[in-house]
């Protein structure tokens, strides 16, 4: 090879290299923020699931116990459940040891525990179906609350939104002058829990995932203890009839449920969150039917599928990105 020519092929050959090299991260970059969002959508669906089957326990529990002794039981338990999970996935070291993030998990137990009181206090006066729709509505919530606290909601999430909302509306079948008391306390719940979905998110890649759990749910014991004494008296006999749906809630709902929530936000926002979690009122209808002989409508359908369309819709956001920036890196 003569010298001219080498020259030309050292040059050709070291100006493609950076290129094809940065080509080569940038499809990596992508993959790995694809299956991120993949990853973290999969475990919200896990959730939304787990907790729409809740709703069927929290009522059929209130069959023998009141609803503050409900949640008393409910944090109890769940307190107790994430110890030795907590011990397996991190073996922390100072337990114990004050840390400054734990204000903010305080302040977290405080919104989880009078949501909670709140919700399991309108499940006394209102239908299953009527709670999953009402509780779902936070996902109209937790957008507008975010705009007055600087976050930023992207278009596919805002037409999920629209979408989940009517067919929530259609899966409630609520009309106004049929609004009860049970109602005005869920929709309360749900501005509480537009605000846990928030703060959740600020703080999630700030503390350990276990130790945030463990925080939130003994303050929510705390305080739900001293609301049930204030108006209830703890019975062991109504309690053990209760057993199987304050294990359901202890440990799936809320130990591994509220768990799952916070690893996904860490790559997840809260407004998409909030939306995949509206699914839950689906699993709530699908859970009445299974578990408790209520069948569905076909309005009650069409909600079903109009709220599954709406985050599909929000996917969006996933594919516009990987292909914008397939087709900016060739």
């Amino acid at each position: 090879m003569s010298i001219g020519v080498k020259k030309s092929y050292n040059f050709w050959s070291n100006t493609w290299k950076p290129f094809n090299s940065n080509h080569k991260n940038n499809h990596k970059n992508i993959m790995m923020s694809l299956k991120s969002d993949l990853r973290a959508d999969l475990l919200l669906l896990t959730t939304a699931f787990i907790w729409g089957f809740s709703f069927v326990f929290q009522s059929t529990g209130m069959d023998h116990v009141g609803p503050f002794t409900f949640v008393f039981g409910r944090f109890v338990i769940a307190t107790i459940a994430i110890v030795p999970i907590w011990y397996i996935m991190e073996k922390p070291q100072k337990v114990f040891v004050f840390q400054p993030m734990d204000i903010k998990a305080f302040q977290l137990g405080i919104i989880m525990a009078v949501g909670m009181l709140v919700q399991q206090s309108g499940l006394m006066y209102t239908t299953v179906a009527r709670a999953g729709f009402l509780t779902g509505v936070y996902i109209i919530f937790v957008p507008l609350i975010g705009l007055f606290m600087g976050s930023r909601t992207e278009w596919p999430t805002w037409i999920g939104v629209f979408l989940s909302l009517v067919g929530l509306y259609f899966l409630g079948q609520i009309q106004t002058d049929q609004f009860l008391i049970g109602d005005g306390l869920i929709l309360l719940s749900s501005v509480l829990w537009a605000l846990h979905v928030i703060y959740t998110g600020k703080i999630a890649n700030q503390i350990s995932v276990f130790r945030l759990m463990f925080l939130q749910f003994a303050v929510a014991a705390m305080l739900s203890w001293l609301v049930m004494l204030i108006f209830e008296t703890w019975d062991w006999q109504a309690v053990k009839g209760a057993a199987l749906s304050l294990l359901f809630v202890g440990v799936l709902a809320s130990g591994i449920g509220f768990s799952l929530q916070v690893v996904s936000m860490r790559s997840a926002p809260a407004s998409h969150t909030a939306l995949i979690l509206s699914l839950e009122a689906v699993f709530a209808a699908i859970g009445g039917w299974w578990l408790l002989d209520e069948y569905l409508t076909t309005i009650e359908l069409i909600g079903c599928g109009l709220i599954l369309a709406g985050g599909l819709v929000s996917q969006l956001k996933i594919f516009l990105k990987f292909s914008g920036d397939a087709i900016q890196h060739p």
